[in-house]
């Protein structure tokens, strides 16, 4: 886990230093037009760390830190790199499969970020520990807490979200999310099965 926050950082240090050049977004970030023709594939895992402002790595790596110690537990640190680039590129074909099929001008705008990886992770962490307790938000009257609910609460409604969101027209790729954390769910019941 920490060796994936590290080289978000260090890339979102180089895009800074860069200025954010739009063309870092058009060189590495991807672009579902491209993707589906078999062109600029390698973007389909230099766009998992890539992102556009300060908030877009924070919210991404604050996810990652929350879920990803324990799902790099089950996986092995190691198998964690790897599952967390496949679960991306899972969320990037479904992304651009959807991008293209219904998107319209989506088709032709880059995606960027770790969310759908981070998805990934997410959706392993609801097989491998359901009933943990997260710390979260909750609406209470005319007021907001902190309460402590099941992990599979707060991902579900998270994934709900996501679910309704994905219809609409917005900046954020949740179709990524879909497909990443599709991978991840899936990923997780097998190696659950298989250590039966």
């Amino acid at each position: 886990m920490w060796t994936v926050i590290i080289l978000n950082a260090l890339v979102f240090w180089w895009e800074f230093m860069q200025g954010f050049d739009e063309r870092i977004f058009m060189i590495y970030g991807e672009i579902p037009a491209l993707i589906l023709r078999g062109q600029n594939l390698p973007s389909i895992i230099t766009s998992l760390f890539i992102h556009v402002d300060f908030w877009h790595i924070f919210g991404n790596m604050f996810y990652l830190f929350i879920f990803g110690d324990n799902v790099g537990d089950q996986f092995g640190h190691l198998k964690f790199l790897f599952f967390y680039v496949v679960f991306g590129i899972l969320g990037g074909l479904a992304h651009s499969t959807i991008a293209v099929l219904f998107g319209g001008g989506d088709q032709l705008i880059p995606a960027v970020g770790a969310s759908g990886a981070v998805a990934g992770i997410l959706g392993a962490y609801i097989i491998f520990y359901p009933q943990a307790r997260i710390v979260s938000l909750v609406p209470s009257y005319f007021f907001v807490r902190l309460a402590r609910i099941p992990a599979y609460i707060f991902i579900g409604f998270w994934f709900i979200f996501q679910i309704l969101y994905s219809g609409g027209s917005s900046s954020v790729a949740y179709v990524a999310h879909i497909g990443g954390f599709a991978g991840g769910l899936i990923t997780a019941v097998m190696i659950k099965a298989a250590k039966k």
